[in-house]
This record gives C-alpha cells, structure tokens and sequence, in this order.
C-alpha cells in the first residue's frame, strides 16, 4: 500500500504535459526526461530499461514480468524509458548520459542510491525473468521469487550464512523442521539447501560463492534445456546463501 501511495503522489505531482505516459498495461512506469529524477529519487532501488518508444517481444515480455513481483517492495521501481530517434528525438539526451546506445537496446540498469549504475548483462544467462531477478538480487538482496527457491528456506539459508559452525547445525535442524511444512515439490528444493549447508559446514563458506561460479559458467555453454532448468534451480538456491551481506534499505530475505 505504500509504495502504490507514493506511487500516486510523484506521478500526480509531474505536469500532465510532461508525462510521455501513465503506467502502461504492463504496471511498470514509463519515464521521461522530466519526471526520471523526480521518481527515481523515491526509489532506493530502480531497475530501468532503455528501448525504442513502442518495444516489443520476448524480451519485453520477460521485463514487464517482474512488475508483479515487485509490486510489494517499498524501495524498488520498476520502470522504462522510450527513446526515439526521430521527430521530436524523445529521452535522447537521456539515454546520452546514461551511456546507452540503440543498437545495444534493451539495455537495462540498476540504479542503487549513491552508487554507480550497474548494467546488466545477458551474455551469459541471456534476456530473461528469471536472470533479471537473480541480477536485482545479487546486488541488493532485495527478494523476488525464482524457480526452486522456497521463501521460507531462503530466511533458514541467510541466518545459516551468519551463524557460527555450532549454530550451523542446529539450523540444520530447523531447515528439516521447516521442510515438513512444505509441498512435495518445494521439500525436493529443500534438500538442495541442506546439501548446500553441510557443504558448506564441510569446505568453508566460499562454497557457495565458488559453486554459483562453476554452475553459472556451466549454464552459460551448451546444454540441453531439461540440464538447464535443473543448474537454473541450484544456481536460484545457492544464490540465496550469497545474500547474507548484500543488502539493500530495508529489505530481508
């Protein structure tokens, strides 16, 4: 309720003559040279896409999906900006200080209060839901679901990374606890995360840091698309147990 609150109030507070558009059907919010700093300075988190003024495709479709997810963050906004280089040449200047190029559209960036905008980069993951929230997680630690994570293990797996080696353990035995609650489907996740925990109980915690690495580099080669659902699961949970100290506002896991 807050954020559709503040929501309101900054976009009622920008001249109708400067608004290129309201939020469109997808619910992200479309920004313009006028209103991007007054909105964005709301925000402890935007996430922005620069693309043509009309976009379009699987890629668009596969942004405009995180709205939903996003709808109960205070400190993030989701939102767009179309650029367009003819008549009136709309956001140019705009897209010229954010660096961003057309032929490099979409291009997408976080933008962290006080910090430098981070690109994102869909090499090696490519375009899609899924990555773009891994990538808004891993710089902010800001939760949004992925494929395999169960919400309440991920709470167990960000304790779990800043207890010592005693507690550990009984955390274990909360992670089994926790698991007897859950549907078939979300308690086989769950022995994913005790896999990863004792692990790391095992070899220390750059485990999980240095198995994300090797699966992600796995992810990014050749491999059949039922293997890559099942690395995109593990690399969804181990992220998890990377978000301990990367932290964003208020935002928990």
């Amino acid at each position: 309720m807050k954020r559709t609150v503040t929501l309101l109030f900054v976009l009622i507070a920008i001249p109708a003559s400067y608004q290129t558009s309201p939020p469109g059907p997808s619910g992200s919010v479309v920004l313009d040279e006028f209103s991007f700093d007054k909105i964005t300075s709301k925000f402890e988190v935007t996430l922005i896409k620069f693309d043509v003024a009309y976009p379009y495709g699987a890629k668009h479709d596969a942004y405009i999906s995180l709205v939903q997810d996003a709808v109960d963050k205070d400190d993030l906004l989701i939102a767009e900006v179309g650029v367009k280089d003819y008549g009136d040449r709309d956001n140019e200047v705009l897209a010229q200080r954010f660096n961003v190029k057309k032929e490099d559209f979409p291009v997408v960036k976080l933008l962290i209060r006080g910090k430098e905008p981070i690109n994102f980069d869909d090499s090696k993951a490519g375009f899609t839901s899924d990555s773009l929230r891994r990538f808004i997680r891993e710089n902010t630690g800001i939760y949004l679901s992925l494929p395999g994570a169960v919400k309440e293990l991920d709470a167990v797996a960000n304790k779990f990374m800043k207890a010592n080696n005693e507690d550990r353990k009984k955390l274990l035995e909360e992670t089994e606890s926790v698991m007897k609650t859950l549907s078939e489907k979300d308690k086989a996740f769950g022995k994913i995360y005790k896999v990863i925990m004792d692990k790391i109980l095992e070899k220390g915690d750059q485990f999980a840091a240095t198995e994300y690495a090797r699966v992600g580099k796995i992810l990014s080669g050749k491999v059949s698309e039922e293997k890559k659902k099942e690395l995109s699961v593990k690399v969804n949970i181990l992220q998890s147990f990377k978000l301990h100290d990367n932290k964003v506002g208020k935002e928990d896991l």
